[in-house]
C-alpha cells in the first residue's frame, strides 16, 4: 500500500479504475486495451463528500 496523499479521514470511498495501455512491444497492434486496474481510496473532509482532501492506491492489478 502507498502512502496518503495528503489527509486521512473516516470519510472515504474505494474507487475501481481501469488501467489502459497502447501499443504491444514489437508489433504494429496499436489499439488500446484494459491491462487492469487499480483500487482508489478518496478520503473526504465530511460526510457529505463535498471536498476532496486526500487520496491512497489500494491495490493495483495487472490482468493482462
Amino acid at each position: 500500500m502507498k502512502p496518503v496523499e495528503g489527509q486521512k479521514t473516516k470519510f472515504y470511498t474505494d474507487v475501481k479504475l481501469d488501467i489502459i495501455a497502447g501499443m504491444q512491444f514489437g508489433t504494429n497492434d496499436n489499439k488500446l486495451r484494459k491491462v487492469g486496474y487499480e483500487v482508489i481510496r478518496q478520503y473526504f473532509d465530511s460526510a457529505e463528500k463535498d471536498w476532496q482532501i486526500g487520496r491512497q492506491v489500494i491495490k493495483r492489478v495487472m490482468t493482462y
